[in-house]
């Protein structure tokens, strides 16, 4: 996996240490991955949700999300990464991971397709204190446009 955060910042600063954070060593539950939300501005042809850029029923209400949070610490659940669809769709998703790290889940990550990323939204990220941010490519631009099922995707 390239990680282009500690590229860019191995560019700027060629004698910092950029070791990613990690998550604990030896973890006594299971990771979590959650997808938040199944809307997504992209259809991937690998996506297995059949996702489409509209809200669909059934998902979780903030405070089933916060109880749900709730339960994954109780359990001892040492990292969370919050997927979809696509998360930064879903307008509570700051709130989720402000919640997340109030009550102690020790690694949280973020797990996006960038398309929504913009400065402002790069800040907003960022002072989120997520531990981990991914964001797929698949291959040089006409492949990832081609998986991707967007120009410029």
């Amino acid at each position: 996996m390239l990680r282009i955060t500690n590229l860019m910042k191995s560019l700027l600063a060629p004698a910092a240490d950029l070791r990613p954070a990690a998550a604990p060593a030896t973890p006594v539950a299971p990771v979590v991955i959650w997808n938040l939300i199944r809307r997504c501005n992209l259809c991937c042809e690998h996506c297995y949700s059949i996702p489409a850029d509209r809200d669909f029923p059934g998902e979780l209400p903030t405070a089933e999300v916060f109880s749900t949070l709730d339960d994954l610490r109780t359990f001892g659940v040492p990292a969370l990464i919050l997927s979809g669809g696509e998360p930064l769709l879903r307008p509570d998703l700051f709130e989720i991971a402000a919640r997340a790290k109030e009550i102690g889940i020790p690694y949280i990550g973020l797990s996006t397709n960038g398309t929504l990323i913009d400065a402002p939204m790069a800040d907003r990220i960022a002072a989120a204190g997520f531990d981990y941010v991914g964001i797929s490519l698949d291959g040089r631009p006409a492949t990832h446009d081609r998986v991707r099922r967007m120009v410029g995707g």
